[in-house]
């Protein structure tokens, strides 16, 4: 592998973690400060458990950063070398910027049909919705989601204007479609907990069908120069 190839991977690998750190950390709080009080005991778990992963992701960036330290002295040896690159993979693939494939739950959301009168946008799925339902998946312990093919990863804005949904900044429509790749009876079980987002649109007449499968593909998240970057690096390693 060639010096310059080694330092990139290096690099990027530093910088995905700091992001992750980071972004990771603050969605979480944001969402905890947003959410009413039938939340917080859930979002307080969920917290906590974000912590602890960033107090382990930091550690791992301490030592991928003493890592890029030894290589630019000249000390790396082949093994350091090869652990670098399985846990370039690694981080890749806990970002978002890797394809995944497993077993999980499909997810398939349909604007209501009737007509009950009132304002008729509360017919409608809303991008707070969709919001519920990810946030519904992550905590039942998603490994990963994406929305009619587009992934969701810390940096994904779920966005409405008007009656356009954006995901990533891109435009999605009814109907939804939400895959989640983990344990499909556990996930399956939290969409149905009573009293959750599921109960709360069946009184519109929103309907939310959901599916366990054995096998399904998340594509990788797309809109960043990190992904653009890891995939040129990929390129030359094969080359």
């Amino acid at each position: 592998m060639k010096k310059k190839q080694i330092t990139a991977s290096l690099t990027v690998m530093c910088a995905l973690l700091g992001i992750i750190i980071g972004i990771q950390y603050n969605t979480v709080k944001a969402q905890a400060q947003k959410t009413d009080s039938t939340r917080l005991t859930e979002l307080s778990a969920s917290l906590k458990q974000v912590q602890e992963e960033n107090a382990a992701l930091q550690s791992q960036l301490d030592k991928q950063q003493e890592l890029l330290e030894s290589y630019e002295s000249g000390e790396v040896t082949s093994a350091a070398i090869e652990n670098l690159q399985k846990e370039n993979a690694n981080l890749r693939s806990f970002a978002g910027l890797t394809q995944r494939t497993g077993e999980g739950l499909v997810i398939t959301m349909q604007d209501s049909s009737l007509d009950m009168g009132g304002d008729k946008n509360a017919y409608l799925i809303h991008a707070e919705d969709i919001l519920q339902v990810v946030n519904e998946l992550w905590v039942a312990g998603a490994e990963a989601v994406s929305i009619n093919e587009q992934r969701v990863v810390s940096v994904t804005g779920i966005t409405c204007a008007g009656s356009v949904i954006t995901v990533n900044g891109v435009r999605v429509a009814a109907p939804f479609e939400i895959k989640a790749i983990g344990d499909s009876s556990v996930l399956l079980g939290a969409m149905k907990f009573p009293g959750g987002v599921v109960d709360n649109l069946a009184p519109w007449g929103i309907v939310i069908d959901m599916k366990e499968e054995k096998e399904i593909t998340i594509p990788a998240y797309t809109q960043t120069a990190l992904w653009q970057q890891n995939t040129q690096i990929e390129t030359e390693e094969q080359s």
